[in-house]
């Protein structure tokens, strides 16, 4: 039995599931914003919250987001990440967004708005454009912290630009020279197929569906491109992050480079193992890459089951039915849609119908991407030390998707008017409860994680049957 003392909040009754260790009962008890005791009749507290019935995750990290897409940086950063932490979710990766200017002319705003109207913790991954932003990045990771950076091999027209094999090659070299536990994280598409494919969709398909989409961004050109990242991070010796793998194609050449022994880190997003194209929200699921064929996701599921894929995001780029356009069409209607708030709801429910094992699917939303990117464990476990970021989840609850309840800035969402089962109930945030019942009930009080060398590589589970080793 603990020694009595006063927590200032305990969560009591639940069944806890920590990645590396398993799913068990116990109370949590919490002080000062941390965890300070996992176990049985822990003792007195301030405050109990009653879990009985119910599971207790690690707050999930969402390691692949964009904030200030649609409006200001400082407004978004307090509505989305307020649908955030009402869906369970209480960190974010945030891929800032300069096409051409310093990030120096920046980061402190962006910093200032996630230290003061942020519900969730936050780290950032600069997208680099400009060989000056190269030559700039180490005066980021020093000054600020960042220990992730993102390069695209296939832009979006009138949104973000692609940047050159050299470049690419300069930005690994100078991201590797940080230390081995920065991270390269790449969109991987080859520019010249998805161009290709674009202006023959056009011409063949002027009016077309959801699954129409698919064809200007084939499967072929993100294998093409993952298998070009590869050989330009082996010479580089840079950790490639391969983020939102979308297709049978593109996993199978991670598997490849598994095979082959190659350091590579595998991400893919929940709407892609959720949804597919033949979804009748239609153009409201219209994504880069795109929502796929059901084979595509059946794949995704296989990946992350046999541990292919590590780590879980959603690529959250919130929109207004006004900005999105679905009406305007398969040519017209933009990509991008609020995903923060139904990440850990679809990965639930239907994660339950593919069998694929609750510890493996948390495992990739916390524990993977908080040692990815260095934070762990001060986040990403339930153990004693770390913050005290808990959602406590109902799994048999079933609700409605209704934008209205999921509190960000958008009017609609992909899963609108989609039942799912298992949400969470009550979300806990450097030990206080944020969120309860779909409501927000305490101010926001999320902060800027500056990163530290750590001087190693993150270690993970990359083959299968290691997914739990700790």
């Amino acid at each position: 039995m603990a020694e009595s003392k006063k927590f200032d909040l305990l969560v009591h009754g639940g069944t806890l599931v920590v990645p590396g260790v398993g799913t068990f009962p116990a109370d949590v008890g919490i002080s000062k914003g941390q965890i300070v005791a996992v176990g049985d009749d822990l003792g007195p507290a301030e405050d109990i919250l009653d879990a009985r019935g119910k599971l207790v995750l690690p707050g999930i990290f969402d390691p692949h987001t964009h904030i200030g897409n649609e409006r200001s940086f400082e407004e978004e950063a307090e509505t989305e990440t307020r649908a955030a932490i009402l869906g369970g979710v209480t960190t974010i990766g945030i891929f800032l967004r300069s096409l051409k200017d310093s990030y120096f002319d920046h980061l402190p705003a962006f910093r200032a708005a996630m230290d003061t109207r942020s519900y969730v913790d936050s780290v950032f991954h600069p997208q680099i454009f400009t060989p000056e932003q190269i030559k700039e990045i180490p005066g980021y990771s020093e000054e600020f912290g960042i220990r992730s950076f993102k390069f695209y091999m296939s832009g979006m027209p009138g949104i973000v630009n692609s940047i050159t094999d050299d470049l690419l090659l300069e930005g690994f070299r100078t991201v590797a020279g940080l230390g081995p536990d920065a991270i390269a994280c790449v969109h991987c598409e080859t520019g010249a197929l998805v161009d290709q494919a674009r202006n023959s969709l056009k011409e063949r398909k002027p009016e077309g569906t959801l699954a129409d989409w698919a064809e200007a961004h084939p499967p072929e050109a993100e294998a093409l491109a993952i298998q070009t990242a590869l050989y330009l991070a082996k010479i580089a010796n840079a950790h490639l992050y391969v983020v939102h793998v979308s297709s049978r194609d593109g996993l199978n050449m991670v598997r490849r480079a598994r095979r082959e022994g190659v350091r590579i880190t595998a991400e893919t997003m929940t709407p892609y193992l959720s949804l597919d194209s033949s979804d009748e929200n239609g153009f409201l699921v219209k994504m880069v890459p795109p929502i796929r064929a059901k084979e595509h996701g059946d794949a995704l599921w296989a990946g992350l089951a046999e541990g292919t894929i590590n780590t879980l995001g959603t690529d959250n780029t919130s929109r207004t039915r006004g900005t999105k356009q679905p009406g305007a069409g398969l040519h017209g209607a933009r990509p991008g849609y609020p995903v923060l708030g139904t990440h850990l709801p679809s990965m639930l429910h239907f994660g339950r119908l593919r069998g694929v094992p609750l510890e493996m699917m948390i495992d990739a939303a916390t524990r993977a991407p908080a040692k990815v990117y260095g934070i762990y464990p001060q986040k990403g476990t339930i153990s004693i030390g770390s913050d005290a970021d808990l959602v406590v989840v109902d799994p048999d609850l079933e609700r409605v998707v209704r934008a209205e309840d999921l509190n960000g800035m958008s009017d609609f969402s992909p899963f609108e008017g989609k039942t799912l089962r298992g949400w969470p109930i009550a979300t806990i945030k450097a030990g206080e409860i944020i969120a309860r019942d779909g409501r927000i009930i305490a101010p926001a009080n999320g902060r800027y994680l500056p990163r530290k060398p750590t001087g190693h590589a993150p270690i993970l589970p990359w083959l299968s049957g290691a997914q739990y080793a700790s």
